[in-house]
């Protein structure tokens, strides 16, 4: 670890947080349904899209419907693109004559766009047309207002007392869509653009390169897809590569850009959440539980990424950054980013489920695997779109509830009583979460087509899969390369992880907001748990630590930590 790599990190860390405050204020407007800036140019488009689809706009919902609602027009989404990919040797845009997707890698890909995770068992380059990469980005936008509007909705149920709606679907679906994303998008585009990263409906480019040689490169409309896949926490890139690809990711500028356009506004989302329900101590609160996590874990793999292997510097190869090599473990990183901004990277891009990488996670150091996996497992160190917030107010449900048994009260929640129904399908989410990734792990390596997948042995060979299911059940997209995910087994079994990862928290989470909303607000009192300050801080992080500890440290055991003991010990797989 260097000076100038820590100073990297706390740089884009700080102007994250500096953006995120003014843009949490204009999130809280929007969902407040108060004026902004923009009404003047959007409102016009706006209105247009409401009238269009006949959308009465002022008409809230009760959570029944606004979750059903949410949930058929996911559905029909999903059934459009389906058919978009199986049948683009019929459609536009299509210069290479690609025919149409395999069902089994179109059901895997269809679901895992809508669901907001854009796990990619394809190389986009080289089997998508242009209109399908354009379909998935339409999905990319979709889904990222999926998840913000549903944590929305929940925010409601806390807000409001005695109340029925929490809101409407429409209205604020397309609001996420006009006044959020497509405006950021646009805007860091442009700035993508002006870095040299592609845009244009062309598909190959001949060229001829330094030394003279011929050459024909993938290009297309790069730069859009780029800023939306990072902005909606999307991952799921142009290329195969993702952001290691220097078309989508062309130097050390750009790759801050992009952990900063991944983490600008989950972070917001927590101090939006704070405004919203009038007590920014009690969210700050729970930021700074957040922000303890994602440190710890930048901290751990940066230091585990600039020491390097010890196994080999008994060899006199690749030895520690402080003593010999000053790379570390420089296996699947671009040498023009570093050590330094690739930790923080894949630590922000498993923190904030994106899922866009700019290296090979299945090359980093065993603990620093460890570490993605963990970030995934508990999916609310800010988290993606909505998701990570409902999860971490998830898990504030649980901690309360715990401390209330603790000192013999009822648990109260910002004045609101939790009962049995509310603990119940907090547990349910968090339950399914753990159930969805653990239950087909196990699947997986006692099947032959589970096992056919792998293609590395011992311990590193059972983290490829345990980090397939983690990262598809935790809407990330990432993944341990060495994993053969491109089969008719893993297309499946994944595709209807991800689709029950994504839905069955959410519907949960929803109907906590349903039953939240009709509750009585009750004043404090002398013996009312304070909801902010250090001590709601520890028991908030000491129950997302101990939950996470016994539900998944059985299978890191097994996979990561093992192959960290062998390596220390002198012991490869080969």
């Amino acid at each position: 670890m260097t000076f100038t790599g820590v100073l990297q990190i706390i740089a884009v860390l700080l102007i994250m947080v500096l953006a995120a405050v003014p843009l949490s204020k204009y999130l809280a407007h929007i969902f407040k349904y108060e004026p902004t800036f923009l009404d003047k140019l959007i409102n016009p488009f706006e209105n247009l899209t409401f009238r269009f689809l006949n959308i009465k706009k002022e008409e809230e919902m009760t959570w029944t419907t606004y979750l059903k609602i949410g949930l058929v027009i996911n559905f029909l989404m999903l059934a459009v693109v389906f058919l978009i990919l199986r049948f683009q040797n019929y459609l536009p845009f299509n210069q290479m004559h690609y025919p149409g997707i395999p069902w089994a890698l179109d059901f895997n890909t269809a679901i895992s766009f809508i669901t907001n995770t854009n796990w990619q068992n394809y190389g986009g380059e080289e089997v998508m047309s242009n209109f399908s990469q354009m379909a998935l980005v339409f999905l990319q936008f979709t889904s990222a207002a999926t998840g913000l509007v549903f944590a929305v909705a929940f925010i409601r149920g806390i807000v409001r007392h005695e109340a029925k709606y929490v809101g409407n679907f429409y209205t604020d679906f397309i609001k996420a869509i006009y006044r959020i994303f497509i405006p950021l998008s646009v805007i860091f585009a442009i700035i993508m653009l002006s870095q040299g990263v592609p845009q244009t409906f062309t598909m190959q480019k001949k060229v001829v390169n330094m030394t003279g040689t011929k050459q024909t490169l993938s290009v297309g409309p790069v730069a859009s897809m780029v800023s939306i896949e990072n902005f909606g926490t999307n991952g799921g890139g142009f290329y195969d590569a993702n952001a290691a690809q220097p078309y989508e990711n062309p130097n050390p500028f750009t790759n801050a850009l992009t952990i900063f356009m991944m983490g600008t506004i989950p972070i917001a989302l927590f101090f939006m959440y704070g405004i919203m329900i009038d007590d920014k101590k009690h969210a700050w609160t729970l930021f700074w539980v957040a922000s303890t996590l994602l440190v710890i874990c930048i901290a751990v793999i940066y230091s585990q990424e600039a020491h390097g292997n010890p196994f080999l510097a008994h060899l006199g190869a690749n030895v520690t950054a402080t003593k010999y090599n000053p790379g570390g473990n420089m296996e699947g990183k671009q040498e023009h980013i570093g050590i330094a901004q690739t930790s923080f990277f894949a630590a922000a891009t498993t923190a904030f489920t994106t899922g866009n990488v700019d290296s090979a996670h299945d090359s980093f150091m065993p603990l620093s695997g460890m570490i993605l996996l963990a970030e995934m497992m508990l999916n609310l160190i800010f988290g993606g779109k909505g998701v990570g917030l409902l999860n971490m107010l998830t898990m504030v449900i649980i901690g309360v509830f715990i401390a209330g048994l603790m000192v013999g009260r009822t648990p109260e929640f910002l004045g609101k009583k939790i009962g049995a129904k509310e603990v119940t399908l907090a547990t349910l989410a968090m339950f399914a979460h753990a159930f969805i990734i653990l239950v087909p792990f196990g699947i997986a390596l006692s099947t032959a087509g589970g096992l056919a997948g792998i293609f590395n042995p011992g311990p590193h060979g059972l983290s490829e899969v345990l980090y397939a299911f983690t990262s598809s059940v935790a809407n990330n997209g990432s993944a341990f390369a060495g994993l053969d995910g491109n089969t008719v087994f893993y297309n499946v079994i994944l595709g209807f992880t991800l689709f029950f990862g994504r839905y069955i928290p959410i519907i949960c989470q929803v109907a906590i907001a349903g039953a939240l909303i009709k509750k009585k607000r009750i004043p404090e009192s002398a013996g009312t748990f304070p909801e902010h300050g250090f001590l709601f801080y520890s028991v908030v992080l000491g129950t997302i630590i101990l939950i996470g500890a016994l539900t998944f440290f059985p299978a890191l055991a097994l996979g990561p930590i093992a192959e960290h003991f062998a390596m220390v010990k002198g012991h490869l797989f080969y």
